[in-house]
């Protein structure tokens, strides 16, 4: 879908389903509870200039640092609160939403006491996501391909 093509409305739907799967009808931090709330009374604004407000992580690409390849909204879910809602570049002007997980920063040594800690973390991000991605196909919302 091309940037154009995509409404804040689209993405309201997004974050919607991403909250009904990661938070199942448990209370929203407060930092979730208002990028929520932010997205409810701009649901009608022209998406651009609602990606530019400061609660959205810009990515830039690493070609042109003045082209954005990813938009980010940080909605975590019960276990860890740096998950992401985004709207990534794919290719050309085809955007598409994904989750990302962002727990891939941390490598735990086996031989580590939390080792299993953070794999059994890793492994319930894994299932979100793909829960809530195959939520937003059954939607028609525009997915990216699973990687």
């Amino acid at each position: 879908m091309t940037f154009d093509e995509i409404s804040t409305g689209i993405i309201k739907e997004a974050m919607t389903i991403y909250i009904a799967v990661a938070y199942e009808q448990k209370h929203l931090p407060l930092g979730v509870k208002s990028r929520v709330e932010f997205f409810a009374e701009h649901a009608d604004d022209d998406l651009a200039e609602v990606l530019s407000h400061e609660l959205i992580e810009r990515i830039p690409s690493e070609e042109d640092e003045t082209v954005i390849e990813s938009y980010a909204i940080r909605l975590g879910n019960e276990k860890y609160p740096h998950m992401k809602l985004a709207l990534r570049r794919q290719e050309g002007d085809d955007y598409r939403l994904m989750v990302e997980a962002h727990d891939r920063h941390f490598e735990v040594e086996t031989t580590d006491p939390d080792a299993p800690k953070a794999q059994e973390l890793q492994e319930y991000n894994r299932r979100l996501k793909a829960e809530i991605e195959s939520r937003w196909r059954d939607a028609d919302l525009p997915v990216a391909d699973e990687a």
